[in-house]
C-alpha cells in the first residue's frame, strides 16, 4: 500500500498499529510493519511510542493523544488543577490518572505519568475533555500527594492554591465521600477551612 493512499483511509491524526491494521486490511503483517517504518524514516509519520504513530501534519488534541497512549484515563492533579485556574504553575509533565499500571511516556508530545487509581474513584472528569473536575483535580491530589502535604495556612499559601472561589463545595464534599475514611477526607475540610479565611480577608 502507498502512502497516500494510507493516509486517506486513516482518518485519525495518531494511530496505534492495531487500527493501522484495520485500514490496511489488505496489507500482510509483515508488509505493513515494512512500510510504517519506512514512513517514519521518511517522515511521513512520526513514531509516538512503540506501536503508536502520528501525521506530522495533523493536530492531535490531548483526548486523541491519551486515546492511544494509555486509555482509559483523565488529566489530573497538577495539570488539571493548572487548566482550571487553582495552580498558577505549569507542570513539566501532563498528569493523569487511570485504573491501569502506573506508567510513564516520554513521547515526542511531552512527558505523560499516568498514577493508578482503583476503579471506585475512577469518575469524576469530561468524557468529551478527559479533564478532571476542580474539585476532582484537588481531591486526587490530596490522594496522590497527601504524604508531602500539610494542612496549615502557611502551606496552602506557599502552594500558591488561588480563585477558591470558583470551587463547588457541595459537590466536592459529595466525591470526598467516595474516598476511602482518611487523609482525603482531612485535606479536604482542611482547604475548606483555608479557603473560607481567604473569603473573609
Amino acid at each position: 500500500m502507498r502512502f497516500r493512499e494510507f493516509e486517506r483511509r486513516m482518518p485519525k491524526p495518531a494511530f496505534t498499529f492495531s487500527e493501522a491494521r484495520v485500514v490496511a486490511y489488505t496489507e500482510p503483517l509483515r508488509g505493513l510493519r515494512l512500510n510504517l517504518h519506512r514512513w517514519v524514516k521518511r517522515g511521513d509519520l512520526r513514531n509516538i511510542r512503540r506501536g503508536v504513530y502520528a501525521f506530522p501534519d495533523r493536530r492531535c488534541s490531548l483526548p486523541e493523544m491519551i486515546a492511544v497512549l494509555y486509555p482509559p484515563a483523565y488529566v489530573s492533579l497538577e495539570s488539571a488543577l493548572n487548566r482550571h485556574g487553582l495552580l498558577p504553575d505549569v507542570p513539566f509533565e501532563t498528569t493523569l490518572v487511570s485504573p491501569r499500571p502506573t506508567h510513564s511516556f516520554h513521547t515526542r508530545w511531552g512527558r505523560f505519568h499516568f498514577h493508578h487509581i482503583q476503579h471506585p474513584l475512577f469518575f469524576g472528569y469530561d468524557s468529551a475533555t478527559l479533564l478532571a473536575e476542580p474539585e476532582k483535580a484537588l481531591l486526587d491530589y490530596f490522594y496522590f500527594r497527601g504524604a508531602v502535604v500539610h494542612d496549615t495556612p502557611t502551606f496552602w499559601q506557599e502552594a500558591r492554591f488561588q480563585n477558591l472561589e470558583h470551587l463547588r463545595w457541595r459537590i466536592g464534599d459529595r466525591m470526598a465521600g467516595r474516598y476511602p475514611a482518611g487523609r482525603v477526607q482531612r485535606l479536604w475540610e482542611g482547604f475548606k477551612r483555608y479557603a473560607k479565611t481567604q473569603r473573609s480577608a
